[in-house]
């Protein structure tokens, strides 16, 4: 048996890079789908940040229905931020909203812990190392069999840049050999598989394009590599409609706003004089290897120090002198009265402190060149709906448009635009970021031939219900792209409805063994500080 739909996730895939090496005959696999499919620039969500995007992506909704508002965010009720899990996720997702369909699920974001599904679920993304992440758990005994699954799971750099690059590159090439056996061995109807090794080359590799460094170029080595699994899957399984989808794009990351600086500054907010984290800090500055060694020999203060890394993210607010805070996905808030721990602010000063905010935030710009280093600043209610749109910030700003992003330290320094800090680990800082739009190509006997103006990340998980000959079910925020399907097949499977699904039932945290393990990750991957 066959799948009849192949989702292939290349997490911040961008046009910018992807049509030049098309045109120089570098991503053979993804320019034939394009020359014999169909394609469009795709919106991501707002924050375009890889778990809320996919989230999006295979839901249809926006976060205020999900309740996946970034890799990690605020705990309800509390300052620290923690990380999230499938355990958050509110709304149906796509291999929760068919029947008779077996579907392999691969490394998708926010798919820890597994879930039993009809079909084999691998939530490789985001476990915890030495954790269960298939469903059934045998699955992952056989996989074990077969290949290292190192080389099937998200890495991070661990020495130099240039090994990263033959990790990234060599994790493709099992995953390529690893998905087509998968697919034999479920026999599933559908399967939804996300890379995420374009977005860690980018954020690494960006500052070497156009260079004489070795590493020039390392991220069209890495596009090259994942076009390569593609086409080996794309001719494996030749009568599938394969879509191939990005949920955000990337680019050029020119600095660091110095936020936590600016709010103090202006009277908003105020440091405490001395930081709660100098263990984490300290335990931060050693090499990865040796954190690995002092993880085996005190493992309860490891797990304490490095599980501290999400509690604290904002712990160096002096809370009763502060009335507005921000978070690490570019998310202000205002230090509530009766919503916040310590809220100074009256909620009906609220909308003029907010509307000051905003007017002040957009002002700052990049003292080298001039330029707003926010491309827009929206409020709660203008992004989110839903059951819990009031987790969402009272503000977000847009950085990523811009090519800056909030500085993940809370930085004292008297500058509003600084350097990107070096990592732990390779020495090295960002030099991309994430950018709104992504990539959506795709082939089939039952896609469209041509192109099309942009669509939205949320109409990834309705269009693949309608090409599964699902019914798309009432009241989500995406809607088929009837324009990226065949007319002729279109006429004779009319897209059918059901009613709104139930949104799911949440609850638990990960473990401090298991935060630990987690920060740890984003850590060396430079999305925390």
């Amino acid at each position: 048996m066959a799948p009849r739909l192949i989702i292939l996730g290349w997490d911040s895939a961008t046009f910018d890079i992807v049509d030049p090496l098309m045109e120089a005959g570098r991503l053979e696999s993804l320019r034939d789908l394009g020359e014999r499919g169909w394609r469009a620039p795709l919106r991501s969500t707002w924050p375009p940040m890889t778990d809320s995007a996919w989230t999006c992506a295979f839901t249809g909704r926006n976060p205020g229905a999900h309740g996946i508002f970034g890799s990690w965010y605020r705990a309800p009720g509390a300052y620290e931020y923690r990380y999230f899990s499938s355990r958050d996720r509110r709304a149906p997702i796509l291999w929760e909203m068919t029947e008779g369909v077996r579907h392999l699920v691969w490394n998708v974001p926010m798919a820890f812990p597994p879930s039993s599904i009809e079909g084999q679920m691998v939530s490789g993304y985001g476990a915890p190392p030495g954790a269960r992440f298939c469903e059934p758990g045998g699955f992952q005994d056989e996989l074990q069999r077969r290949w290292r699954l190192e080389d099937l799971l998200d890495r991070a750099p661990h020495s130099s840049l240039e090994s990263f690059r033959d990790d990234l590159i060599g994790g493709l090439r099992s995953q390529g050999d690893a998905l087509i056996w998968a697919i034999e061995h479920t026999r599933a109807d559908c399967l939804v598989a996300v890379w995420p090794h374009v977005d860690r080359a980018q954020h690494f590799f960006w500052q070497f394009r156009g260079t004489d460094h070795e590493l020039a170029g390392a991220i069209d080595d890495v596009y090259e590599a994942m076009d390569r699994a593609t086409g080996r899957i794309v001719e494996a399984f030749p009568d599938a409609d394969v879509l191939v989808v990005s949920d955000h794009g990337a680019g050029p990351l020119d600095g660091d706003v110095n936020l936590g600086g600016w709010l103090v500054r202006s009277g908003y907010a105020s440091f405490t004089e001395t930081s709660s984290r100098s263990l984490a800090a300290l335990a931060w500055k050693l090499p990865p290897p040796v954190r690995r060694l002092a993880k085996r020999l005190a493992p309860g203060l490891a797990r304490r120090t490095f599980s501290s890394t999400l509690a604290g993210q904002l712990a160096r607010f002096d809370w009763p002198a502060t009335r507005a805070f921000f978070g690490v996905h570019s998310d202000v808030w205002l230090n509530l009265k009766g919503r916040e721990p310590q809220g100074v602010v009256d909620p009906k000063d609220a909308p003029a402190l907010l509307a000051e905010l905003k007017e002040g935030l957009l002002g700052i710009t990049d003292p080298r060149t001039g330029a707003p280093v926010f491309s827009g600043a929206r409020t709660r209610a203008e992004l989110y709906s839903g059951p819990v749109a009031e987790m969402g910030p009272d503000l977000m700003l847009d950085t990523w448009s811009a090519g800056y992003r909030i500085a993940p330290g809370r930085v004292d320094s008297d500058r509003d635009v600084i350097e990107p800090a070096p990592l732990s680990g390779v020495d090295q800082p960002w030099s991309s970021d994430h950018r709104p739009l992504g990539i959506l190509v795709g082939a089939g006997p039952r896609l469209a031939h041509g192109s099309g103006d942009e669509v939205s990340l949320q109409d990834v998980g309705p269009t693949a219900l309608a090409l599964l000959e699902q019914g798309v079910p009432r009241g989500l925020d995406g809607r088929v792209v009837t324009e990226a399907l065949d007319p002729t097949w279109l006429a004779e499977h009319p897209i059918g409805s059901t009613d709104a699904p139930q949104d799911r039932s949440v609850g638990g945290e990960f473990s401090e063994e298991e935060a630990a393990a987690v920060s740890a990750h984003l850590k060396d991957l430079g999305y925390i500080e």
